[in-house]
């Protein structure tokens, strides 16, 4: 089979895939959008939005989530934010797709610690090099979050230390299975599942985020109960 053959035979296997799939995930979709979005967003724009203006820089390892699994890790944090409260905070660790994903009301509770300087103009962002992990901008965020979400750019046990390091430096209480305000929601490769117990006290949870451009597939990670939008099959991902 040559090339051009190859790529015709995989372009007809998407679209039958995508038909396939196309009503559950209209309706997934549906119900995420309603949960993160203002009701006079359209669904998908804050998403949406942040995709089209941040391309991707592989120099550092930024590979985003697909619109659709990023709304429903924004949903998920947004559920969280909304039931907790107003003084519920949450700490975004190299995770700014998911930070910018949530309406402005629920991003005024939360911050976003990352390395790459483009956002430094947000009222959120906090300069952020996990090489340096206890090392934040003002002594003051220290001990001061609920909840932190976390996307590093590599996948090792190694850098996952070091932003475990970050979360136990930011949370106000130990990051453990049940921990009230030491709550972890992450995302890495599912070998990477018995560390992340044993580091966050995180579990696999049911959906897997699809990174389009990202040549493994992730898992995500929850050290609390009852999430909705990651307790569900993500559509995008064949079974």
């Amino acid at each position: 089979m040559n090339p051009e053959e190859e790529a015709l035979m995989l372009a007809e296997l998407r679209a039958i895939s995508n038909k396939s799939s196309s009503s559950r995930f209209d309706d997934f979709e549906k119900k995420v959008v309603a949960t993160i979005s203002p009701p006079s967003g359209s669904s998908g724009a804050l998403g949406a939005e942040f995709l089209r203006g941040n391309p991707e820089d592989p120099s550092l390892n930024q590979y985003w989530y697909s619109q659709a699994s990023l709304a429903a890790l924004a949903g998920e944090c947004a559920r969280i934010i909304k039931e907790r409260g107003e003084g519920f905070r949450v700490a975004f660790l190299s995770t700014p797709s998911v930070y910018f994903a949530l309406e402005e009301k629920l991003r005024s509770q939360c911050f976003m610690m990352d390395y790459d300087k483009k956002w430094s103009s947000d009222r959120g962002f906090v300069f952020y090099d996990f090489n340096d992990p206890s090392n934040f901008d003002s002594a003051s965020l220290l001990g001061s979050f609920d909840m932190v979400v976390i996307d590093p750019p590599f996948i090792t046990r190694e850098v996952w230390e070091k932003y475990t390091e970050s979360a136990v430096a930011l949370l106000k209480e130990k990051p453990a299975m049940g921990a009230r305000s030491g709550l972890v929601l992450g995302t890495t490769v599912a070998e990477n599942a018995p560390f992340m117990e044993e580091l966050l006290g995180c579990e696999p949870q049911v959906f897997k985020p699809s990174i389009p451009n990202l040549v493994y597939q992730y898992n995500s990670y929850a050290n609390f109960k009852g999430c909705t939008f990651l307790s569900q099959p993500n559509p995008e991902i064949p079974e």
